[in-house]
């Protein structure tokens, strides 16, 4: 049921299946609120359940976003942070007053992730390859993001701050924020040979684990004792920890009910499906165990360091999935709306926890609670007024109430705060400039009414379909100028600009006013002239005679709509481009050096283009010159093509197609592997022999003899 192998310091020699592909996963982790409360999700309902461990009982429910959310609880360091993966709606929590004090919109999906690290917040989007600085209060833009150029595979941050960031051609980057500067500082850049798409990272109080499902390693960089080792391929969904002790960091392959474990020196490959986890979920590390949720089992399975079964399992309340939540040296688990849930504590006992009270107020934390307000004493009886002649007598109003012909205005929804400002109203966008790679409007609105106090700020944020999803500026005035980038997209000629302005004073934020703006097309200059007027001078009338017959004049005709632009140029197609194809790491490596020779209408192209392999779906970004590039291959055959993009992405364009090789897989017995020119033991310790190719003969004797030694053993 278990293989181990030795995990040396220098390299792995054995089979590590690990890695992950991006998504939401059912386990999260939270760290290092001390202040002994735990925030917990409650997706069905869009909210945060602050739960009380030693009371066992929820305190606080929180609506952050509507129902059937996706939310991800980061809570560290005193920041409170919930990212809705359904609506992409980032949320910052005043832990002091329980109100929102920040929002920011990111794009919905996977795509997303928010780390808090030292105070500070960082913004992830994978997919435009960013990472931002956001003000842990306003989550408004600090100094400058970094851009990695090209699509992030995954980025983590360890517990001394240094942020790890893994793109899709498998360079690990490690970035420190530097306050002075108001950037990144780039601390090192290398190339891990095999990572790609697929490859995530584990944090550690210092450094991280890389795994690289797709190009089959394993990598632990920054930790002191670094190791390095190369793993077969397995093609399928790998959950790894969301962050775990160097000594001990856990990986679950759900397709293939297996958890692998790295516990120090060692690997352990567990067969859980054997234990009744058919499909294990992202595993969590707690207390020198690791807690793997059983997904469509209803339970938790708990192991030791050896991957040996550590405790009974345990019971998800109602038989759903395990939701794993580690906050303040305790182990939470819940279900997706479950009323009830487990505490584990440091000991590895259980009890229960209660998470949802139906008779626990949900509180809006865009409005402070409304001041307690003195009841007043009762009137005191007396005579009846006389009837009216209207009939209906002058009835007793309340105090505040309108007197007779007053008008009341609007009341602010949800019976509203009465010291926050209105909802600012009359909110415009103007166009202020336009280039090809960035856009600037003029934002404008009307003061709303102030309520309890004088208007110290407004939070103005703009979200559509640009690089980055939301752009976000404070400022004390009525307007403000925003600029938003638009490079390779449509957006700056038809794109649509939602708009947020939200008023602060001194009891809070007030309700936000919303409005949108559509980006007016680009004005096309006419290619004629328009007529020129002409002046009829009247013709005298004897003012003895009859009037004139009225004559008519039709207007002149409209000059003719300009010329359509032309087409974009693209170079011709099935142009023989792509040369040599070698490996510059070894055959069973699977990258692949492809030399190209573009001829002259390729290599001057205007618009973009892509070295594809169309087996696959990989591909990468090169210049339209280029005369070489490297790709990511896999076994058997592979199809290579370099694609032209238009410049205005209307069409694309492929050369002569290539067809190349890819590595063969090694073929593993119980005890070693063949064709990777090395001989390795699976168990019990990993020992790798290099044969030179006048040696390949006496390795294979060596081969047999070591079976037939293990046979007579056996």
């Amino acid at each position: 049921m278990r293989d181990s192998a030795s995990f040396g310091a220098a390299s792995l020699g054995v089979l590590l299946i690990a890695g992950a592909v991006l998504g939401t996963g059912v386990a999260r982790t939270a760290v290092d609120v001390s202040d002994g409360l735990t925030w917990l999700p409650d997706d069905p309902r869009g909210e945060v359940v602050q739960v009380n461990p030693a009371s066992g009982r929820p305190e606080v429910r929180l609506q952050v976003s509507g129902g059937d959310a996706q939310l991800e609880i980061t809570q560290k360091d005193g920041v409170l942070v919930v990212l809705d993966r359904r609506s992409g709606q980032i949320t910052v929590i005043d832990l002091a007053t329980l109100l929102a004090s920040g929002r920011r919109q990111a794009p919905p999906g996977a795509t997303s992730k928010v780390l808090v690290s030292e105070g500070r917040v960082y913004v992830v989007d994978r997919a435009a390859g960013t990472i931002t600085n956001a003000d842990p209060v306003t989550l408004v833009d600090v100094g400058k993001p970094w851009r990695a150029g090209l699509p992030l595979a995954d980025v983590v941050v360890d517990d001394e701050g240094t942020v790890w960031a893994v793109d899709h051609d498998g360079h690990l980057h490690a970035l420190e924020w530097s306050d002075d500067d108001q950037a990144f500082d780039e601390k090192s850049d290398d190339v891990v040979r095999g990572a790609g798409p697929a490859t995530v990272l584990v944090p550690h109080s210092r450094g991280v684990t890389l795994f690289g499902l797709d190009g089959g390693v394993v990598r632990q960089v920054g930790t002191g004792q670094d190791v390095a080792g190369a793993t077969s391929r397995l093609p399928r969904e790998v959950l790894a920890a969301q962050s775990s002790p160097a000594g001990l960091v856990p990986a679950s392959v759900p397709g293939q009910g297996i958890v692998v474990l790295v516990a120090g020196d060692r690997v352990v490959r567990v067969d859980v499906a054997a234990l009744g986890c058919a499909r294990p979920g992202r595993p969590v590390v707690f207390r020198d165990r690791v807690y793997v949720p059983c997904l469509g089992a209803g339970k938790v399975l708990v192991l030791d360091r050896s991957g040996s079964r550590a405790a009974q399992d345990i019971a998800t309340p109602g038989g759903m999935d395990p939701q794993l939540v580690f906050d303040d040296g305790r182990l939470f688990i819940s279900a997706p709306g479950a009323e009830r849930g487990v505490i584990v504590d440091s000991d590895g006992s259980t009890r229960p926890v209660t998470i949802r009270s139906p008779e626990l107020p949900v509180v809006n934390p865009d409005r402070p609670p409304m001041p307690e307000v003195p009841t007043p004493p009762r009137p005191s009886p007396r005579p009846e007024e006389p009837t009216r002649p209207g009939g209906r007598g002058d009835q007793p109003r309340p105090p505040g109430a309108p007197g007779p012909g007053t008008t009341t205005g609007p009341s602010q929804p949800g019976g509203g705060n009465r010291g926050a400002p209105g909802a600012p109203p009359g909110i415009t966008a103007m166009l202020g400039s336009r280039s090809d790679t960035e856009l600037t409007t003029t934002v404008s609105w009307g003061v709303p009414t102030e309520n309890g106090g004088p208007i110290t700020s407004y939070t103005v944020v703009v979200s559509g379909d640009f690089t980055g999803g939301s752009q976000t500026t404070q400022t004390t005035e009525t307007s403000a100028r925003l600029t938003v980038p638009c490079a390779d997209s449509t957006f700056c000629d038809n794109g649509r600009l939602d708009i947020t302005v939200t008023a602060t004073n001194r009891a809070g934020r007030g309700t936000a006013g919303t409005g949108s703006w559509n980006v007016p097309p680009r004005q096309s200059q006419p290619t004629t002239q328009p007529p020129a007027p002409t002046t009829t001078n009247p013709t005298p009338t004897n003012p003895t005679t009859t009037n004139p017959a009225p004559t008519t004049t039709n207007p002149p005709a409209p000059p003719p709509p300009p010329d359509p632009p032309p087409p974009p140029s693209m170079p011709a197609a099935g142009a023989v481009i792509i040369g040599t194809v070698t490996a510059p790491n070894g055959q069973q490596d699977y990258t692949r050096l492809v030399a190209l020779s573009p001829p002259g209408d390729w290599a001057s192209h205007n618009g973009s283009c892509q070295l594809v392999n169309t087996t696959q779906g990989y591909s990468v970004a090169i210049a339209c010159s280029a005369t070489s590039a490297q790709i990511g291959v896999e076994e058997g055959s592979n199809r290579l093509v370099v694609r032209a993009h238009a410049s205005d992405g209307s069409q694309s364009v492929d050369s002569a197609a290539k067809t190349v090789r890819g590595p063969r897989e090694p073929t593993c017995g119980k005890y070693a592997c063949f064709g990777t020119g090395k001989i390795v033991e699976l168990s019990p310790v990993a020992k790798p022999i290099d044969f030179g190719q006048a040696g390949a003969g006496l390795g294979l004797l060596v081969i047999a003899v070591f079976l037939y030694t293990r046979r007579n053993e056996s």
